[in-house]
């Protein structure tokens, strides 16, 4: 097997691409969007986070396994940025008045979770 950041480099062209595939209130948006009232539209879309979270940690841990340490150590860290930059900028749309704001900032952290699971998917293909 390659070694993980010789394979990140050979992809970054396709994972650049793939970052960009999933839209805030695109198609995997629509059946939540559907829902009667604010808090089941939220409800629907934080159903579908924990789906790709759970996507995400799988593929994360699949890059651990295989990366050496000091690609663990660089993986780590980015993943903990990144962490804290979704929670931030999907602050971001939380923030102001009206309900519409609770559904905007739960669908930035699906658009952003389905989005890294994604590319760390991508990168953990042998």
């Amino acid at each position: 097997m390659r070694p993980v950041s010789l394979l990140i480099v050979g992809l970054s062209p396709l994972l650049a691409a793939q970052a960009a595939a999933t839209e805030m209130f695109g198609p995997d948006y629509r059946p939540c969007g559907d829902k009667p009232n604010t808090l089941a539209i939220v409800e629907c879309v934080q159903a579908k986070t924990k789906v790709s979270d759970r996507k995400l940690n799988a593929a994360y841990q699949a890059l651990m396994k295989n990366a050496d340490p000091v690609q663990r150590e660089t993986l780590l860290n980015a993943q903990r940025l990144w962490g804290r930059y979704r929670d931030a900028n999907c602050a971001f749309y939380g923030s102001g008045e009206g309900t519409i704001r609770q559904v905007q900032a739960a669908e930035c952290a699906r658009a952003m979770t389905e989005d890294r699971a994604r590319e760390l998917e991508e990168a953990a293909k042998p």
